[in-house]
């Protein structure tokens, strides 16, 4: 009975001292200069110098720390636009704590005020990706954001945009985390649509988590625009003139207390020129006949876009978001051909070809979003809301003459096109301590397009169309994805981290054609590991490995059966019975800072099983036909060297060189293709002082092969000089690509079982930038971070030519 009593006591008095352990600290922060409380500030509780507990402060700039032990602590708070501030030695005892009023100091007051003491280095390396601070680099000024991706290394631009990371074009190109439907449609045309002078950097994700969607065999490229945080009313005007591209826009932003609204547009007008010399020759049994296409091409096209952004933060734990983005374009080409076919030295056909096409386009997406943040630091809910549609119609017409120039053949046709698209996400962010974070989620993308496509001619030269019922149909195609993810990280200090996840997507798909065509449906599901490993070495030392499988399901760009006819000759079309690629990846990568210089090397290997190709044939009559086919299996290896350096203070050099080995192998069609590749960049960026810097950039691309062939090698340079005016708030530069050269020359070459053919390809690239800006309006802190949808799960397409 005494042991019994005499534990009794000893719980008591144990549960009593416990709780008389509980404390609460509490205080009060005040901006120093105005004298207000500041809200949604980070306020830390220190002990030994490690986090013990993280709160943010109330609308009343209030924050408390509850349940504190005894011992000897210190307070740090935080917050954008302030100097962050220490209370050293506050000693808990028995009773509650009042801090009183701490004061932080703002940074910066007005714009003219601000005094920039550290510059970003153009190219960043991050844990698990590589970062462009593209408003660092004056080159790209006037230009749209092709010409910032032509400027990162490992990836690749040819003239027409199509982009490759690593010798593929299987990526994910999302716009501040989200995708665009347009970007979805054709990632060349999305591309020109973005001003170059609104980026502000981009993320190139090479090993990306399962937290993504497991979209992108290559990586994802992450274009993260340009927003003005910070409260009061700001902004910029930006007209930009050249040769080849007109951009002008304007951005404004204004934050009040707990709502911010920010608004930017533009519009641009392009125009390009080239000329192409075709040859072709194909066998039909015994006979060889050959063609001779020389073209002139005159392209030109106009884009408008417009988003605004409303951000309420409710409270301190809560927030609030709503977007809209509109966009609409279009681009046209005129196509000047003369066709002559022969056999045997005498020639069987000849005619010459009047021909545009023109792809006409309007979309919207909306978004609406609701964060829940927590009292413990980084853990939050976040529900992500999203809904897209966008119109299209892609249309040609074509005139066929004879030698007298008399128009003998009409055709025309049309392909209206819609795409909607809506999205829900919800994710859930759990620090488990210091070191380590649990994140989990779900999401769920429904997609429906439509295409409806007509074909129509007139004989003898005449206006009377006549419909061609047996080449119209009706596409309509719907795909649902739901997906499901966790993930695990842990990043101790001087050791290991690990990044470890997986992902699990379920898509089903359905089909249907109105011209008789057997409708089809399909469901298949994925489960998709990652891990990645990270250690930071002595002396400024990184090295990251990483394995991931991604997924690649084909987009509408690839699925359209409509088969665009208009060159009679040369004709093109999707496939909508494609199957998703699988792709297996993994990456080495070492980092290095030593005092001004940064160095880079990542080694990858890349396979993707069942890929998509594009497959030329030739039929006996000599129509090259391209579609889409599940025949190849695509592997790649190899190694990407960057460097920065200083060579003195105002005198900075940045290069790249992206080499790697490519093998094409289909079995079915008994091909296989392989050879060595590689991608040069150079920039450099030299301050003569009092507002007056120059840049020089140039990059060399490799021939790259395909399963037919090879794509020729090209290269392309620029100089801009600018100058800063008006108290540094307005930039003037003057800006000439390729000086030395009128035009960028490659040729093309594909190979099939009847066939040998070749493509000449000049582009009139030599031209002249005008780039102006003025920036106004003042500066305070600003808000939060907020959380976007990114649907990164399709391959989109590489262009329309």
């Amino acid at each position: 009975m005494r042991k019994f009593l005499c534990t009794i006591a000893a719980l008591t008095a144990t549960i009593c001292f416990a709780f008389a352990q509980q404390i609460k600290i509490s205080g009060l922060l005040l901006d120093s200069a105005a004298a207000k409380p500041i809200e949604f500030a980070t306020v830390a509780l220190l002990k030994n110098g490690k986090i013990i507990q993280g709160v943010n402060s109330d609308s009343k700039g209030r924050f408390v720390f509850s349940k504190v032990e005894k011992g000897e602590y210190a307070i740090q708070a935080s917050l954008m636009g302030y100097v962050s501030k220490t209370v050293e030695k506050i000693t808990a005892n028995d009773e509650d704590i009042e801090t009183g009023i701490i004061k932080l100091a703002p940074t910066v007051r007005n714009l003219s005020e601000v005094t920039v003491t550290e510059q970003k280095a153009l190219f960043e390396e991050k844990a698990d990706r590589m970062i462009y601070n593209a408003e660092k680099d004056i080159s790209i000024k006037g230009g749209d954001a092709t010409d910032v991706l032509k400027k990162i290394p490992s990836v690749s631009v040819d003239i027409e945009g199509n982009v490759q990371l690593r010798g593929s074009s299987n990526i994910k190109v999302l716009i501040n985390n989200k995708p665009s439907s347009i970007v979805a449609r054709s990632i060349s045309d999305a591309l020109k649509q973005i001003p170059a002078d609104i980026i502000k950097q981009v993320e190139v994700i090479t090993s990306p988590s399962a937290k993504y969607d497991a979209e992108g065999t290559a990586g994802i490229i992450n274009i993260i625009t340009k927003k003005n945080t910070l409260r009061g009313t700001s902004g910029s005007v930006s007209p930009n003139l050249g040769q080849w591209n007109n951009w002008q826009n304007a951005t404004i932003n204004h934050r009040m207390k707990a709502i911010n609204v920010s608004a930017n547009g533009g519009f641009n007008d392009w125009k390009n020129k080239r000329v192409m010399q075709l040859g072709r020759s194909f066998t039909n049994g015994d006979t060889l006949t050959n063609q001779d296409q020389p073209q002139g091409i005159t392209g030109k096209g106009k884009n408008f876009y417009g988003t605004i952004n409303v951000d309420w933060d409710v409270d301190s734990l809560n927030r609030i978001g709503a977007g809209f983005n509109y966009y609409n374009g279009i681009n046209t080409n005129n196509f000047d051909i003369e066709f002559t076919e022969s056999s045997l030295g005498t020639v069987r056909q000849y005619f010459q070809r009047d021909m545009s096409r023109t792809y006409d386009w309007a979309g919207a997406t909306v978004n609406l979003d609701y964060t829940r943040l927590f009292k413990k630091p980084k853990k939050e809910i976040a529900l992500l809301m999203m809904y897209s549609f966008e119109g299209e119609d892609s249309n040609y017409w074509s005139n066929l003459r004879n030698r007298e120039s008399t128009v003998y053949y009409r055709e025309k046709s049309y392909n209206i096109s819609n795409n909607k698209e809506g999205t829900i996400q919800l994710d859930f962010t759990n620090p488990l301590d210091s070191i380590s974070t649990l994140e989990v989620g779900s999401k769920t993308i429904f997609r429906q397009i439509l295409s409806d496509y007509r074909i129509s001619s007139a004989l003898d030269g005449s206006t009377d169309f006549r419909d061609l019922p047996e080449l119209a149909n009706i596409f309509d195609y719907a795909q649902q994805v739901t997906s499901a993810y966790v993930v695990y990280t842990r990043t101790p200090e001087k050791r290991w981290g690990i990044n470890l996840g997986a992902r699990y997507e379920h898509t089903f798909i359905q089909a249907d054609f109105l011209n008789g065509t057997a409708s089809f449906s399909n469901n298949y599901g994925n489960l998709i590991p990652s891990v990645s490993l990270s250690r930071s070495i002595k002396k400024d030392q990184q090295l990251r490995l990483s394995y991931t499988q991604r997924i690649q399901r084909p987009q509408f760009f690839y699925l359209n059966p409509y088969v665009n006819q208009a060159d009679s000759k040369n004709q093109y079309g999707g496939n909508p019975y494609l199957k998703p690629e699988l792709t297996h990846s993994i990456e080495a990568n070492y980092s290095v800072s030593v005092k001004q210089t940064s160095f880079n090397a990542s080694f990858f290997l890349r396979q993707t099983n069942n890929a998509i190709e594009g497959i030329n044939t030739v039929d006996t009559s000599g129509v090259l036909t391209q579609t889409f086919q599940n025949v190849a299996q695509n592997s790649a290896y190899g190694l990407n060297l960057s460097a920065n350096t200083k060579i003195i203070k105002q005198w900075s050099v940045n290069g790249s060189v992206n080499v790697f080995y490519n093998v094409l192998e289909s079995e079915e069609l008994k091909t296989r293709n392989a050879d060595w590749m590689y991608r040069i960049n150079l920039n450099s960026s030299i301050d003569f002082g009092k507002g007056i810097k120059a840049q020089l950039f140039g990059f060399y691309n490799s021939a790259r092969v395909n399963l037919q062939g090879k794509y020729g090698a090209f290269g392309f340079y620029n100089m801009v000089l600018q100058k800063e005016v008006l108290k540094k708030k307005g930039t003037i530069g003057l800006g000439y690509d390729n000086p030395f050269n009128r035009r960028i020359k490659w040729r093309n070459d594909f190979v099939g079982p009847n066939f040998v053919q070749t493509q000449d390809v000049a582009m009139y690239r030599r031209g002249w930038r005008i780039n102006l800006k003025y920036e106004f309006g003042k500066m305070n802190s600003g808000p939060r971070q907020k959380k976007r949808i990114s649907n990164d799960d399709k391959k989109g397409g590489e262009g329309n030519n």
